[in-house]
């Protein structure tokens, strides 16, 4: 394709724009001199002539003889161009005035031997000169002559034609030249610009273009010769390439097979390391634990049951901290998957203090944590936000030999600052790069004297990393270290914590030992209004924070308001202090911000300390109520309907159950429903489907929107969202907790009293109430959690709710395994297999029975998401299965042994 304008055109065109432009400076340059000459010109004539008439009329105008000077200036106005002569004496007055009298007042006044204005010249249509009028060698009056200017005119246009034809003649000459001239200079260039569009449009690259001459053009054409030439031998490198890729290839794959098979051999061997280690501290680990949970269930007074279950929770994070930290491959693969739940940082904190607790005391440390009460509860994962704390508490008690370890937890902006501060040894400022990497240490001498492996500085930074946080340290040799932890603050409530304030100033006196305790009672005291005084003060009225042993040697302080002892856990002193009146509250050590929290409120709002410790809060009086609520509660098994509706119950609550998605769709069409929870896997028409009806329904009748919570154990893989593409409101997640359920409610019903935390609540009242479902992982035989909740429950609803719970599972259990079994062994669809382990699975998760509702999971993820379905040797595993955990279900509820005689009967 030719271009649009070709170089010929553009060299013309060229070359004429260069003459013009030449010609039409050189032209101005002309106008411009022409102007000035005409100036100079008029000038000098103007002069002359009023200088000699101004030397011819002296005498007349020194009698004043106006004829004389009007003769005289008559033949002087015959001179072409000169319109006014004007005679005046020395006061300025007009003496004789020859001509038409016209002058304007912008006429250009021509001074001798001044530069003369050429833009003031060509705007001015007259000019003007004076010269004085001498008799006697004495000047008697002054001579103006005005002239017009309009010859210049003509004169401009003279020059201006003589240019514009030299202008015709140049331009004419030079196309001439570029003309004759084109073909030696771009012939060359055409020839090479055709020689690269054909070879563009063919691709044919043994074509060359020709050299016709030695200037620049002749070298482009020799490098575009050179550079088809390379292209030519670039293309037969590639076909030899080409010949070679698939043996390269062959080759290369077989080494990376032989690369796999060995990592994934080496990956074998880590995980079965790991493995044999991660069941031989679980084991311990699982007795402590069971121990734990018994004698928190016991029948122990309120802090004692509070150590019980401080060690029952402190057990739980630990073992699942261990088992991450034994698959440290897995975080490292960058697999490691968090929550995203409700987290109590006051709760974390507090627990790691508490499992640290003893070995600060058998280093003689002070151990605390000060946590600001308006940082909010944060979507997070606890266990490893716990974790974090966890590991940099350990780290500092490890190199710290005396002083204190703190724990500071604050909001600031959108984010939340965990910091752990230290009296130890410190870290050189060339070692503080390399101390965040895995199995080092700042100084390799410390493995041998503090031991570990340099492993929990790694874990810390990647688990804050996956976070979305970020980790730093500050430290001097001698003086100790603070390690800087910054999360995100996403708000899981829309209200921060609430803070006990004083409504005036009151003193109070901190006279404990161990800085890191003083320093968080200090910071809460003074951020509720408290007026921080020297125990050598003896403020009057002012409340004060002892240590126990303090206490027995000295008496009560004088003047004492109110009076808070300090012992550490296990220690008498507390106690005697109390009984002995000296103290009107305790608090252990290390310093529980959920005790200190409510001994602080009561500090400012003046309410008194029990006497007694009183016995834990009911769970029930904790929650919402929702009475009237009507609820429909889909499901088909019968033990997860009865599970649901004693749950609803404790929410005062009284459910209606169906069995289907049918009776579920007519139930609604009913009307009488305020929410409905419905299980998506049943038979005849499951959930989704039944609310994707129901939604259809709505839209056609114009019924008001009835909100449909989804009740499923799906939480991975393809059925995990679809309770959202079945147009359902929310979804609750087998096992829930009573705090779930509570939450879920009061999305879509107003409870009759406001509850502002219904975690805390539940929290109060322990672990064993708060869930009625257990958690996944490596699935002990029964989940403690789900049993004590079931236990909890029945308290409030009578020894028959464990009766109808074990009974039913007993009638249904058995059956739905011969169901799944026989689908299995007749080859039947992997959906009815898929639904088949789905519902023994949801009952099994409802009473707790663990390690069957785990194998069962696997079989339906199988079956539902790759269509696989298990072997022989799988199914025949789980009867036996069933049956041990029917005995321990037998032996672990009360009243169990009658409700299987019934069964059994």
């Amino acid at each position: 394709m030719q271009p649009k304008t070709s170089i010929v055109g553009k060299l013309g065109r060229l070359v004429v724009a260069s003459i013009l432009v030449a010609l039409a400076l050189g032209s101005g340059a002309s106008l411009v001199l022409e102007v000035e000459r005409y100036g100079e010109q008029k000038r000098e004539g103007l002069l002359a002539v009023a200088q000699v008439f101004a030397a011819a009329s002296a005498e007349a105008v020194a009698r004043r003889d106006g004829n004389a000077i009007f003769e005289a200036g008559r033949a002087i106005r015959e001179l072409p161009g000169i319109t006014t002569l004007t005679v005046t004496d020395m006061d300025g007055r007009i003496v004789e005035e020859v001509g038409t009298g016209v002058r304007l007042t912008d006429a250009l006044v021509l001074e001798q031997d001044a530069p003369i204005s050429v833009v003031a010249l060509v705007t001015s249509p007259m000019v003007l000169v004076r010269v004085p009028v001498v008799d006697g060698g004495m000047p008697i009056g002054s001579l103006e002559i005005v002239a017009m200017t309009g010859d210049l005119w003509g004169r401009l246009l003279e020059v201006l034609g003589v240019g514009l034809g030299a202008a015709v003649i140049a331009g004419g000459i030079g196309l001439a030249i570029a003309v004759r001239f084109q073909r030696a200079l771009t012939r060359p260039l055409v020839t090479l610009s055709a020689a690269m569009s054909r070879v563009r449009e063919s691709h044919d690259y043994d074509e060359a273009c020709p050299v016709e001459s030695d200037d620049e053009i002749g070298q482009l054409a020799l490098g575009f010769n050179a550079m088809l030439s390379e292209i030519r031998r670039r293309d037969a490198r590639l076909a030899q390439a080409r010949e070679r890729l698939e043996q390269d290839v062959e080759d290369r794959t077989r080494d990376l097979v032989v690369a796999k098979d060995a990592a994934e051999e080496a990956s074998r061997a880590k995980s079965e390391f790991l493995a044999t280690m991660s069941h031989e501290i679980r084991t311990p680990m699982n007795g402590m634990l069971v121990m734990a949970e018994l004698l928190a269930a016991g029948d122990l007074p309120e802090r004692q049951r509070r150590y019980a279950e401080v060690i029952a929770r402190s057990g739980q994070s630990l073992l699942a901290i261990i088992n991450d930290i034994l698959d440290f491959s897995k975080v490292e693969s960058g697999k490691l998957e968090l929550e995203a739940v409700p987290v109590d940082l006051a709760e974390a904190a507090e627990t790691v203090v508490t499992l640290f607790g003893e070995r600060a005391a058998g280093k003689g440390l002070d151990l605390a944590a000060a946590i600001d009460p308006a940082v909010p509860r944060l979507l997070g994962d606890p266990v490893r936000i716990t974790q974090v704390v966890a590991n940099l508490v350990n780290n500092a008690l490890k190199f710290t030999e005396q002083g204190h370890v703190l724990v500071r937890i604050a909001g600031e902006g959108e984010r939340v600052t965990i910091r752990v501060e230290d009296t130890g040894i410190g870290i050189p400022q060339e070692k503080l790069g390399t101390i965040f990497s895995a199995f080092s240490q700042a100084d390799q001498s410390t493995t041998r004297r503090y031991g570990g492996t340099g492993l929990g500085l790694s874990i810390v930074q990647r688990l804050v990393a996956a976070m979305g946080g970020t980790i730093g340290v500050e430290s001097v040799v001698g003086e100790g270290s603070c390690f800087t932890v910054l999360l995100p603050c996403i708000a899981a409530d829309d209200e921060a914590g609430t803070r006990a304030r004083l409504e005036a100033p009151r003193p109070a006196v901190v006279a404990c030992a161990g800085e890191a305790t003083r320093a968080a009672l200090e910071a809460s005291l003074a951020a509720a209004g408290f007026v921080l005084t020297r125990s050598d003060a003896t403020p009057e009225n002012a409340d004060w924070i002892v240590d126990a042993d303090a206490l027995l040697r000295k008496g009560r302080p004088v003047g004492a308001r109110r009076v808070l002892a300090l012992s550490p856990i296990g220690e008498r002193a507390g106690e005697e202090a109390r009984a002995r009146g000296l103290a009107d509250a305790l608090l252990r050590r290390p310093l529980a911000p959920s005790e200190w929290t409510l001994a602080l409120a009561r500090l400012v709002s003046g309410e008194p300390f029990p006497r007694e410790e009183a016995g834990r809060a009911s769970a029930d009086a904790a929650l919402p109520r929702f009475p009237g609520a009507r609820v429909l509660v889909a499901d088909d098994s019968a033990v997860n309907r009865e599970v649901a509706c004693e749950a609803l119950a404790r929410l005062g609550i009284v459910a209606r159950t169906v069995a289907d998605g049918r009776e579920a769709l007519d139930a609604m069409a009913a009307g009488g429903i305020d929410l409905v929870l419905m299980d998506g896997s049943m038979p005849e028409l499951d959930g989704f489907e039944a609310t994707r009806l129901a939604r259809a329904r709505e839209a056609e009748t114009g019924a008001p929107r009835l909100p449909i919570v989804a009740l499923t154990a799906h939480v991975v893989g393809a059925g995990a969202d679809a309770w959202r593409q079945a147009g359902m409101d929310g979804v609750l997640h087998k096992p829930f907790t009573l705090a779930a359920l509570a939450r879920t409610l009061a999305e879509h019903l107003a409870p009759s009293e406001a509850v502002e935390d219904v975690d805390a609540g539940v929290a109060a009242a322990g672990p064993a109430a708060a869930s009625i479902g257990g958690g996944d992982g490596d699935a002990p035989l029964l989940d403690e959690e789900v049993v004590a909740g079931i236990v909890e429950m029945a308290a409030g609803a009578g020894a028959g709710f464990l009766q109808r719970i074990l009974g039913l599972y007993l009638e249904h259990a058995p059956p739905a395994l011969a169901e799944l079994a026989s689908s299995v062994r007749d080859g039947a669809e992997p959906a009815r297999v898929a639904s088949a382990a789905h519902a023994l699975k949801s009952m099994s998760l409802n009473v707790g029975a663990a390690a069957l509702a785990r194998r069962l999971a696997l079989i339906e993820a199988a079956a539902r998401e790759a269509g696989t379905l298990p072997d022989d040797a799988a199914i025949d595993a789980l009867a036996p299965l069933l049956d041990e955990t029917i005995g321990a279900l037998r032996d672990r509820l009360p009243s169990s042994d009658d409700a299987s005689a019934a069964m059994r009967a």
